[in-house]
C-alpha cells in the first residue's frame, strides 16, 4: 500500500509539472519516462562536504575566458538565446518592446528566427508569438531589454569619450529555444542547436554582404525547469558541454578567436513544480566555479516579477531579467574582466558565530525585504548532522562584503552547511519575490533601467558546508 502512495504521490507531482510547463516534454515524464528521477533528492555533488566556496577564482578581475585583450569594436554583435519555455517569453504577454530606440536588430521573421526569415535585418522589436495554454500569444522576451540596455551603456559610458558617430555598439539578438525541452533536446545534434547554428551562418553572410564585421559575443539561456523535473544528474557537465559545443562549432563557422561564453540564471521555480528542494540551480553555480569563466551565473530569478502560473515571468520579470544579462555583458565584454555574482568566498565558523565573505560586484551588501518578502532568517538556513541543529538568532551585515549568522549555541559536530534560498518550505506556491525560495540579500549596483527597475544583483541559491 505505501508503495502504491509513493507511486501516485510521484505520478501527481510529474502530472502537476506537465501542466504548468509549456510544451509536450513534462508531459511525457508524467507518462512514465524512465528518465525520471528523485524532485527533491540531494545533489550527490554534495554529500562528500565540499564547498563550493572554496574554489576560490583568484583576482575577479581577470580576463581569463573572457575578450583575449582589450575590447575591439565590432559593427554587429550577436547573442544568441536558447533555453525552454522562459527564453521564448512564455506567459509574458502583452509585449512591452515595440519601438528600437538604437540600431539594435533581429532577424526578418523576428527574435524567435526561424530558417525561413534569416534573409535580412530588421529593427529589434518584440511582438513574436507563442503558444500559452493553447493559444497563441505575442509576448516580450528578455531579448530587447538586454541589446537596448547594452546599447544605452556603450554610448553614454563605455564609449563616452569617442566621436558621436563612433560610439555604436549594434547588437543582433536570434532566440533558437524550444518550449518545454531538456538539454538533450536542445543540445548539439537537435533540430534547436541546429537552428541556432543557422543563425550564426545566416548574420555571418549579411554582415559580409553588407561589408560590415561581425562576432558572436555570447551565448544566452533560460533553462532547468525540465531537466529538474526529469531529475538530470548531469545539469552541471550538460552546461560545461553546452558552452564549449557552441564556441567551438561558432569558431569553425565564422573564425573568430574570441571565447563566447554562455550567460545563465539560476532556476529558482521548483516550488511550483512540486518540490521544496532541487538540485539544478547548485549544478548551474558549480558550472559557474568550475568553468574559469565560460559558464557565467548572472544571478537567480527569484526578485523577478513572476506570471500568475507562477513559473513564467510576466512581462515586466522578462524586461527585467533582460537588464540582468546587460550588466554582466558589459562587464565581461566592454571591460574584458569576470563576472562574479553575490555568492560565498569564504565562510568559517567560530563558536555560534558563521561569517561569510561573498564575492559583491557593487559594494555594499544589504539587507532588503521591501522588494523580497523575509521567508524567515533573511533566507539562511543552517543544518548539520544532527536532529536538532542551533537555530539561527540573528543575520547581520557587518562589513561591505561580510555577512555573520549568528547560532542559538555553539554546533555540537563539526559537519553543519549553512544554505541560502535553498528550501521553498511550502510546494505548489508561485515563485518570486514573496513566495518560493528567496533571499533578503543583495548588493548596491546603481546601474540605471531603461525601464525603471531597480538592477540590484541578488544573491544566489547556494548550499555550502562549513569548515
Amino acid at each position: 500500500m505505501r508503495l502504491g502512495m509513493i507511486a501516485a504521490t510521484r505520478q501527481r507531482r510529474l502530472c502537476l509539472a506537465a501542466a504548468v510547463i509549456t510544451g509536450g516534454v513534462a508531459a511525457s515524464a508524467a507518462c512514465g519516462d524512465g528518465d525520471v528521477g528523485s524532485l527533491a533528492s540531494s545533489d550527490p555533488r554534495r554529500n562528500d562536504g565540499g564547498n563550493i566556496a572554496d574554489a576560490m577564482l583568484g583576482d575577479d578581475t581577470s580576463t581569463s575566458g573572457r575578450e583575449p585583450g582589450p575590447f575591439e569594436p565590432v559593427d554587429l554583435n550577436h547573442v544568441l538565446s536558447t533555453g525552454q519555455s522562459l527564453s521564448v517569453g512564455v506567459a509574458g504577454s502583452p509585449p512591452l518592446s515595440t519601438v528600437q530606440p538604437f540600431s539594435n536588430v533581429m532577424f526578418g521573421s523576428g527574435v524567435m528566427s526561424e530558417t525561413s526569415g534569416l534573409d535580412r535585418f530588421v529593427p529589434l522589436v518584440e511582438g513574436d508569438t507563442v503558444e500559452d495554454q493553447g493559444a497563441s500569444k505575442a509576448v516580450e522576451t528578455m531579448s530587447s531589454a538586454m541589446a537596448n540596455l547594452v546599447t544605452r551603456i556603450a554610448q553614454t559610458e563605455v564609449f563616452v569619450d569617442r566621436p558621436e558617430d563612433q560610439r555604436a555598439h549594434d547588437v543582433l539578438v536570434s532566440v533558437h529555444g524550444v518550449s518545454g525541452a531538456r538539454y538533450a533536446q536542445i543540445k548539439k545534434g537537435t533540430a534547436a542547436y541546429a537552428q541556432g547554428m543557422a543563425q550564426v551562418a545566416a548574420a555571418r553572410d549579411l554582415a559580409k554582404a553588407a561589408g560590415k564585421s561581425y562576432v558572436v559575443r555570447a551565448i544566452t539561456t533560460v533553462h532547468g525547469e525540465t531537466d529538474h523535473v526529469m531529475g538530470t544528474a548531469s545539469y552541471e557537465a550538460n552546461l560545461l558541454e553546452w558552452q564549449a559545443d557552441y564556441e567551438a562549432d561558432i569558431a569553425t563557422a565564422t573564425g573568430q578567436p574570441r571565447p563566447i561564453p554562455l550567460l545563465e540564471t539560476q532556476m529558482s521555480s521548483w516550488t511550483v513544480l512540486g518540490s521544496t528542494t532541487s538540485t539544478i540551480p547548485a549544478a548551474q553555480l558549480a558550472a559557474h566555479v568550475a568553468s574559469a569563466g565560460k559558464v557565467v551565473l548572472v544571478g537567480p530569478k527569484y526578485h523577478l516579477a513572476y506570471a500568475p502560473d507562477g513559473l513564467h515571468l510576466s512581462n515586466v520579470g522578462y524586461r527585467h531579467m533582460g537588464e540582468d544579462y546587460a550588466k554582466v555583458y558589459r562587464r565581461i565584454v566592454f571591460e574584458g574582466k569576470r563576472w562574479e555574482p553575490v555568492r560565498p568566498r569564504s565562510i568559517s565558523r567560530t563558536g555560534a558565530s558563521v561569517t561569510m565573505m561573498f564575492h559583491v560586484p557593487s559594494p555594499p551588501l544589504v539587507i532588503d525585504t521591501k522588494l523580497v518578502s523575509d521567508p524567515g532568517n533573511r533566507g539562511f538556513e543552517y543544518v548539520d548532522g544532527t536532529g536538532s541543529p542551533p537555530s539561527i538568532v540573528n543575520v547581520e551585515v557587518t562589513a561591505p562584503e561580510t555577512v555573520v549568522v549568528t547560532l542559538s549555541a555553539p554546533p555540537k559536530v563539526a559537519n553543519g552547511r549553512i544554505r541560502y534560498a535553498y528550501r521553498g518550505g511550502k510546494v505548489n506556491v508561485s515563485a518570486g519575490p514573496t513566495t518560493g525560495p528567496r533571499g533578503n540579500l543583495r548588493d548596491s549596483d546603481g546601474t540605471v533601467s531603461r525601464s525603471g527597475n531597480p538592477l540590484y544583483n541578488w544573491c544566489v541559491h547556494f548550499d555550502e558546508s562549513i569548515p
